[in-house]
């Protein structure tokens, strides 16, 4: 762009707008991005707080995570982001730390050396004591095979069990998947979960073999890292930074519908039980999957069909005097095979986050969603914690219960998703961000609204009618 195109570009910017529909992280993060340029931006939030999945609760006192408490280190745009926003001596590490998995072998670590579960060595104690010998040696039998077929097979449960047996797939790939992501390993595309594992399996002749040439280095750093008091100050200082470029945050307002116009489109919802309305160039969709079908099936084919994220789950966190957890006996989380407990997931976070040193410890309990009410939900759920961690929990000192939507990871093998994106970003009016279109994890969600809020303002300052236009 020339010097002469700027004041174009600037006028042209400043007489867009933009709605955005959805507070989570990725509706915020495609408010910025468009705002930041002088675009006008509406946001519309249907609950009363931003944020989304990162949400915080004040219990015994202080502010806790009460859902997503992390992110993915790797350099891209959740970094340049969080370096934009002045965190970056916020971000706090996480500390090594253990993973379980519970099944019929009781509750046991994983080995340190292994990638999404999967062993390096069949025969290390930690992985007989999950599957037992006879699995061992089935394990084994990897390391035999002729490698007719490797370096092609695209689902982790497929190659997991065709290599290495059902109980290595069963009793300890599986409890990750549907722990972490809520779906079942035959779900996962192994290109995408665990990047160069099938290119080292052609080199190295096993699925073992090739665990072990893609383990990390010992230097290699943290993996995961959290923000000092909480992920709340990450939104908190999004938020500000959109108060500081005058985006109008619209909390308690859910859009109930989108009208196509001949330049853009007519945002509705309701106020005071009258219908009220906005006119915008272009509109960023940013709520999860049941809201953005209902919102978008009236003008794409296809959105009415059946909904791709897993069923919901709910969360209790427990706020806890319990000396017993001081050692983390359990390490970081204990996951469960499907059905193994009453539990999907227990992660202990003060077992995580070195900044919680010191404090009452803090566990989130992960069970399928249910019906109970809040008492005893809580119940089951520190009883469960309690059965899969496998110490006394002392006191408990503050408990919060939330339900939580999810949506499939980037790693799942899902063509009608793949559908769905394709679909939804055919027009360059209209943009639809968030996990369940292209995969959980804020490092992801991050990137992804950034680079669609990208697409959508090139499409108004470059290829809108006048002069910046045609520059």
């Amino acid at each position: 762009m020339d010097a002469a195109a700027a004041p174009d570009l600037i006028s042209q910017a400043r007489r867009a707008r933009v709605a955005v529909v959805g507070g989570g992280v990725a509706g915020l993060v495609a408010a910025l991005e468009c705002a930041k340029l002088g675009i006008r931006v509406t946001l519309f939030e249907a609950e009363d707080r931003l944020g989304g999945i990162v949400a915080s609760a004040e219990l015994d006192g202080q502010r806790v995570d009460v859902a997503a408490d992390g992110f993915r280190v790797a350099p891209g745009a959740l970094q340049e982001l969080l370096d934009d926003l002045g965190l970056r001596d916020a971000v706090v590490p996480a500390r090594e730390a253990e993973t379980w998995v519970a099944g019929p072998h009781g509750v046991a670590p994983l080995p340190d050396a292994s990638i999404l579960g999967i062993p390096a060595n069949p025969f290390d104690a930690r992985v007989r004591r999950i599957i037992g010998w006879s699995g061992t040696w089935r394990a084994y039998v990897d390391r035999l095979r002729p490698p007719l077929t490797i370096g092609a097979q695209r689902s982790l449960g497929a190659l997991v069990e065709s290599r290495m047996g059902p109980r290595v797939l069963e009793r300890m790939v599986a409890p990750l998947t549907f722990g972490i992501h809520g779906v079942p390993p035959e779900e996962v595309d192994v290109d995408r979960a665990a990047r160069g594992l099938n290119a080292a399996l052609t080199r190295t002749g096993s699925l073992s073999g090739a665990v072990a040439q893609q383990l990390p280095d010992g230097d290699a750093g943290p993996s995961r890292a959290t923000i000092e008091g909480g992920m709340a100050v990450f939104v908190d200082a999004i938020a500000q930074r959109l108060a500081d470029l005058e985006v109008d945050v619209r909390t308690g307002t859910a859009a109930t519908g989108l009208r196509r116009t001949d330049d853009g489109w007519t945002v509705t919802w309701t106020a005071e039980d009258e219908e009220q309305t906005l006119d915008v160039d272009a509109v960023i969709v940013a709520t999860p999957e049941g809201p953005a079908r209902r919102l978008l099936a009236p003008h794409l084919p296809g959105l009415d069909g059946a909904v791709l994220s897993p069923d919901d789950v709910d969360v209790v966190t427990l706020v806890l005097d319990a000396p017993a957890l001081d050692a983390r006996p359990r390490g970081h989380a204990v996951y469960a095979a499907p059905g193994a407990a009453a539990a999907i997931a227990v992660v202990h976070a003060t077992a995580t986050w070195p900044h919680r040193a010191g404090e009452p410890h803090i566990v989130r309990v992960t069970t399928s969603a249910s019906d109970l009410a809040d008492g005893d939900a809580i119940a089951a759920s520190t009883a469960a914690a309690a059965e899969l961690l496998g110490v006394d929990l002392g006191t408990v000192r503050g408990t919060h219960r939330a339900r939580w939507s999810r949506s499939l990871p980037s790693s799942a093998l899902s063509p009608a998703r793949d559908e769905v994106r394709r679909a939804v970003r055919q027009d360059d009016r209209l943009g639809v961000v968030g996990a369940w279109v292209d995969g959980t994890g804020l490092t992801r969600v991050v990137a992804d609204a950034k680079d669609e809020a990208e697409r959508i303002r090139s499409g108004l300052l470059w290829h809108a009618g006048g002069q910046a236009a045609s520059t």
